[in-house]
């Protein structure tokens, strides 16, 4: 295996495994050198590439339950083992971004630079610590650092070890419901993808399903660069959708739900379209979970749904797992596939009908049990309140949430240089 270190070759891909996990999807970081090696999620629905700091005791994450308790160690990125680790300076592009200033004057004059210093951009002292939130508040505390990021690339089929210097990224030391760290792939120069130069080509993923989670044993490809782009004439494309309040979001045009053969509900004009204000659209967001839509259409999706499967309704489910549509199925043999639930088609703009995978719209959430199985629609309703996400409450920001169980035995491909998003179902375990 070729080891370079440069990502400034017009021939080369970045192929990256993702594994599936409770309630996302995680690609390897390896960070430093020697490279210390975390697990984290990625996301295209925020910028920061992030990793818990200090030592396996010192991080602290909140509310992030029984699983990720502060009384069981974390793995943390440990600064001083890594000989290439610097702290990033407070003029940089990185700390005024992750400031989200409008002066990008201010992160230096918070760290105390002269005036001639910063004003010349010469300042050298670190950026100052930052604050960084996510939906459902979320937010991770730490401070901007770089180093290298190790990567697995091919140049003309030839696998390489890619070492990238000076990549910019959260040293995280306390958090609040985010215990593992991101990688995140949006538009903004913090990503991922933004920073290796990938955004005017585009990446692509193929998402496992769930039966897989935990199983390190099964992964699919993440891909970044041409490969990702090409031998695509069959896949579904539709255009992406600009918005001047979120730019750093994938934003596409959603027209309507269709439910088996019968005809499409149409979607609130909002929902294909964004406004002047930024508002509206649906966002391609991997890091939520399931896909959330706004009432009165999400309420007439449940009832055309509960019209035509043949099931009784398990109410308890419902009050038990929170989802809005659960059903007794009856199973005589697992895994209990045969069964008479409908598809579920999203209609996007560009004449696009994307027939999801049946799996990635209804799950079993009880093992079965006297022949019958119990399984429940995961899509989610969006509150005016709801700030579950990266979205907005009210009637702010996105309008709806493709969410990440959606896109499971999906390919998905984020095409840059064309400005769209195509689909094409698959089994990506057969297609890794």
């Amino acid at each position: 295996m070729v080891i370079i270190n440069s990502t400034r070759f017009d021939f080369l891909d970045i192929i990256e495994p993702v594994t599936t996990y409770t309630d996302g999807y995680l690609i390897s970081l390896n960070l430093g050198m020697p490279p210390q090696v975390f697990q984290v999620y990625l996301d295209t629905g925020s910028d920061l590439t992030w990793v818990p700091c200090g030592t396996n005791s010192s991080y602290q994450c909140l509310e992030c339950g029984n699983e990720h308790s502060t009384s069981k160690p974390i793995p943390s990125f440990s600064p001083s083992q890594s000989s290439s680790n610097m702290k990033e300076l407070c003029g940089s592009r990185f700390c005024v971004d992750i400031h989200s200033s409008d002066n990008s004057h201010d992160p230096c004059a918070a760290v105390g630079c002269a005036i001639p210093s910063f004003m010349s951009g010469l300042c050298t002292r670190p950026c100052p610590p930052f604050s960084y939130t996510y939906g459902g508040g979320a937010l991770v505390l730490g401070s901007l650092a770089k180093d290298i990021v190790t990567l697995h690339g091919s140049i003309f089929g030839i696998a390489i070890l890619l070492d990238v210097p000076g990549f910019c990224f959260g040293c995280v030391g306390s958090s609040i419901r985010e215990p593992i760290g991101i990688a995140g792939f949006g538009k903004g120069i913090l990503s991922l993808p933004s920073q290796l130069g990938f955004l005017d080509k585009g990446f692509s993923h193929c998402f496992l399903g769930f039966r897989f989670a935990r199983n390190p044993n099964f992964t699919s490809s993440l891909i970044m660069g041409d490969l990702a782009l090409s031998a695509k004439d069959d896949f579904l494309f539709t255009p992406m959708l600009k918005s001047i309040t979120n730019p750093n979001f994938y934003y596409i045009g959603l027209e309507g739900v269709s439910i088996g053969d019968g005809a499409a509900i149409a979607a609130p004009p909002s929902l294909s379209s964004i406004d002047s204000e930024g508002n509206g659209g649906m966002i391609v967001d991997t890091g939520t979970t399931y896909t959330h839509l706004r009432d009165p259409f999400y309420t007439a999706i449940l009832s055309s749904l509960a019209s035509v499967i043949p099931y009784e309704r398990s109410y308890d489910l419902e009050m038990r797992t929170g989802f809005d549509l659960c059903f007794k199925i009856p199973c005589t043999h697992t895994p209990c596939t045969q069964d008479e639930l409908p598809l579920i088609n999203f209609h996007f703009l560009g004449d696009v009908k994307l027939t999801l995978p049946k799996d990635s719209c209804y799950y079993a959430v009880t093992a079965p049990k006297n022949s019958v199985v119990v399984k429940c629609l995961l899509f989610q309703r969006m509150d005016d309140d709801d700030d579950d996400d990266d979205v907005g409450g009210a009637n702010n920001g996105p309008g709806a949430v493709l969410g990440s169980f959606q896109m499971q035995n999906v390919e998905v491909v984020y095409d840059m240089e064309a400005g769209r998003i195509g689909f094409q179902p698959k089994d990506c375990a057969l297609h890794s």
